[in-house]
């Protein structure tokens, strides 16, 4: 369901299943591109269309509603496709954590924040399993080691950093296996 306003001129779209607001952006050039064809029935079936899919694939929510069934996310017996958020329990007005999902499995990014609010790690998620490029962090914000992953397994370059940034140790893998290390 969709609540539509204007205000100072412009349209406003507001989705009422995840409270978001379709960005300003986006709602002006479909309202002038709507204004200057004059559609009728099937612009405004397409428009509703597109709104419909921008409110369900930014659909956003706090992890504790998702259910695990089979290896699959699921909100309300439906396999979630969305963000979740993970929030301290010590302070739950800040973010611990988001998830990403398609079709209930882990698909897209992945980010942890520290108990001070810095970047802990940031990685990425496909069809179920960790891969691609991966960076976590110190406590104070440097890097601590960076590299990819494929189907969750250290692939190619691996580096290690100390706390003030400086590179200690190189890693190289290869099919799942520890090829070449390198300390400094």
């Amino acid at each position: 369901m969709f609540v539509f306003y204007y205000e100072r001129s412009m349209l406003h779209i507001k989705c009422t299943y995840t409270h978001k607001q379709i960005p300003c952006h986006i709602t002006k050039i479909i309202t002038k591109y709507m204004k200057i064809n004059n559609l009728k029935n099937i612009g405004k079936l397409t428009f509703l269309l597109f709104l419909i899919n921008s409110c369900s694939s930014n659909m956003e929510v706090n992890c504790s509603e998702l259910t695990s069934e089979e290896g699959l996310v699921k909100l309300n017996d439906k396999k979630f496709t969305g963000m979740c958020l993970v929030y301290f329990y010590n302070n739950p007005n800040f973010i611990d954590e988001k998830r990403s999902y398609k079709r209930g499995l882990m698909h897209g990014k992945w980010i942890k924040n520290h108990n001070n609010g810095n970047l802990f790690y940031s990685s990425y998620a496909k069809n179920g399993e960790i891969h691609g490029k991966y960076v976590s962090y110190h406590l104070n914000g440097n890097i601590a080691d960076r590299g990819k992953l494929k189907k969750g397994y250290k692939d190619g370059n691996w580096e290690y950093f100390n706390e003030n940034g400086k590179l200690f140790k190189t890693e190289l893998y290869r099919n799942k296996s520890l090829i070449d290390e390198k300390n400094y």
